[in-house]
C-alpha cells in the first residue's frame, strides 16, 4: 500500500501548492480506484463526512478516506471505460437562488425524521461514473469515464464499527474517525443558516465559497440528514457567494430536474434536484470551457441516489 502511495504523490505536481476542490476530489475519486483495482484488500478509513480540503501532498490525495493497508485477496470486476459524453453548457442565473433553495429546504424540513440507533447503518445504492485520465500519470489531456456502476455503502452510527464501500466487485471496509458526522451529531449542528456557514468556514479553517460548497455535497449523497439540518444546510448554501441555478439537468439515471451549480477552474458542479417534489437526486460534474482535458460540455462524473434506507449490519442492502 506504501507503493500505491507514493506512486500517487508523484502525479502531484512539484512543491505543495492549494489544490482546488475540484481537482481535489479528482485525485480522491483516482486514488478510490486505485485501491478497487489492487490485489489487495484494503481497509478504509472514513475520516469525516466533512472532513476540510487539506493542501497538495501524499496525504491530500483524499477527503474523508485514508487506507489502513492489510486485506485478503478478492475477485474484481472488469472495470470498463467510455469516451466523456459532451453535454450542453447551460446558462447558470444568481436571480432566484435564496428562494429557490429555500423551497428546497421547506421540502426537506416537512420530511420525517429517520429513527436509526447507534448500532445501525445509512445504506445507500448510487449509480456513478467519474472521469480517469487516459494518460495515468497526469490529470491533463483528454479523459474517459468509467462506465455508468452501481456503488453501494454501508455508513456505520457507531464510531467504533466498520462499515462498508461495495463497487466493481470489491468489498472494502471502511471506519468512522472520532469526529464523524454520525446523525446524532448532525442533529447538533446550528440550524441557523449564517451560523451554521460559519460553523463551516471554521471546520475549513478560511472562507472559501468553493470549499463550503464542496463541504455541504460531501453530505447529501450518502449520509441520512436530520431534516431540519438538511434544510439549514440549504438555507446556508443560499448564502455561500458564487452559486448559481441551472434550469434544468438529469443525473447518472437519467432522471431530469434543476440543479443548484458552482462554477470555478472551469469545471460546473451541480446539486441536482426534482423539479416537483424538490428531492435532492444526485450531482455532476462538467467542464464550462474549453481546456486541455476537454471541450466545453465534458461530463467530468455523473451520480444519481437510487436507495437510501437503515440496515442492522454491514453488507445488507435490507429489502430489495
Amino acid at each position: 500500500m506504501n507503493a500505491e502511495i507514493e506512486d500517487l504523490a508523484r502525479m502531484l505536481p512539484a512543491g505543495e501548492p492549494e489544490l482546488s476542490p475540484m481537482r481535489h476530489r479528482q485525485l480522491k475519486n483516482h486514488f478510490e480506484r486505485e485501491i478497487t483495482r489492487s490485489r489487495t484488500r484494503p481497509r478504509i478509513r472514513l475520516l469525516s463526512l466533512l472532513t476540510p480540503v487539506a493542501a497538495a501532498g501524499a496525504v491530500a490525495l483524499v477527503v474523508g478516506f485514508q487506507a489502513l493497508g492489510g486485506g485478503t485477496d478478492a475477485p474484481t470486476e472488469k472495470i470498463a471505460y467510455v469516451p466523456a459524453p459532451i453535454i450542453k453548457v447551460q446558462r447558470a442565473t444568481t436571480g432566484d437562488v435564496a428562494a429557490t433553495l429555500n423551497r428546497i429546504a421547506d421540502a426537506a424540513a416537512r420530511e420525517p425524521a429517520v429513527a436509526i440507533r447507534p448500532d445501525q447503518y445509512v445504506y445507500t445504492e448510487s449509480m456513478v461514473t467519474s472521469t480517469r485520465p487516459e494518460q495515468q500519470k497526469t490529470f491533463d489531456g483528454p479523459v474517459e469515464l468509467i462506465a455508468l456502476h452501481k456503488r453501494r455503502t454501508w455508513i456505520p452510527q457507531d464510531v467504533a464499527e466498520e462499515g462498508l464501500i461495495r463497487e466493481n466487485g470489491r468489498d472494502i471496509p471502511l471506519s468512522l474517525a472520532g469526529d464523524g458526522l454520525n446523525y446524532e451529531r448532525l442533529a447538533q449542528l446550528p440550524t441557523d443558516p449564517a451560523a451554521l456557514l460559519e460553523w463551516l468556514y471554521a471546520r475549513q479553517e478560511d472562507r472559501d465559497p468553493l470549499r463550503a460548497f464542496s463541504q455541504i455535497q460531501g453530505l447529501m449523497s450518502e449520509t441520512v440528514i436530520p431534516p431540519a439540518t438538511r434544510a439549514a444546510l440549504y438555507r446556508a448554501t443560499a448564502l455561500i457567494p458564487g452559486v448559481r441555478l441551472v434550469p434544468a439537468s438529469v443525473d447518472a439515471a437519467d432522471r431530469e430536474g434543476m440543479a443548484v451549480a458552482f462554477d470555478a477552474d472551469g469545471e460546473r458542479v451541480e446539486w441536482i434536484f426534482d423539479k416537483g417534489t424538490l428531492a435532492f437526486l444526485g450531482t455532476r460534474d462538467y467542464l464550462i470551457a474549453d481546456s486541455g482535458r476537454g471541450k466545453a460540455g465534458t461530463l467530468l462524473s455523473s451520480s444519481a441516489v437510487v436507495t437510501q434506507k437503515v440496515t442492522d449490519q454491514a453488507g445488507d442492502p435490507g429489502s430489495e
